[in-house]
C-alpha cells in the first residue's frame, strides 16, 4: 500500500475504521504501529485487496456493499492517504458471492 515494496496490512475495526500497519522486513516485528486511514468502512461487507488492478503501480482496495455494489478504491501509493475516492465499478448481483477472494 506504501509503495516500499513491503507487505502492508490494512484492518477495519467495528466502527468502520481502517488503519494501515506499514510493513517492516523484520520477521521479529512484522508490522509498525496501526495508523488510521479512513472510515466509514462499515457500509461494506467485504473488503479486499487485490493488488494493482488498474496497473498504475499502486495497490488497490476493493469493497462490497449491503446492496451488491462493487466499489475500487485507486491506490495512490502514499501511506497518509493511501486511495482516492470510491469508483463504482460493479452494479447489484455481487451479494450472491459469499467468498471473494
Amino acid at each position: 500500500m506504501t509503495g516500499d515494496g513491503r507487505a502492508d496490512l490494512i484492518t477495519r475495526d467495528t466502527a468502520g475504521r481502517l488503519f494501515l500497519f506499514k510493513g517492516t522486513n523484520d520477521y521479529k516485528k512484522p508490522f509498525a504501529g496501526r495508523t488510521q486511514i479512513g472510515s466509514g468502512f462499515q457500509i461494506y461487507n467485504n473488503l479486499l485487496s487485490v493488488g494493482d488492478l488498474n496497473f498504475d503501480g499502486n495497490a488497490d482496495l476493493l469493497a462490497r456493499d449491503g446492496s451488491g455494489l462493487l466499489w475500487l478504491f485507486k491506490g495512490t501509493g502514499n501511506a497518509n492517504k493511501p486511495f482516492y475516492g470510491r469508483v463504482k465499478i460493479g452494479t447489484s448481483g455481487w451479494n450472491g458471492f459469499k467468498i471473494m477472494f
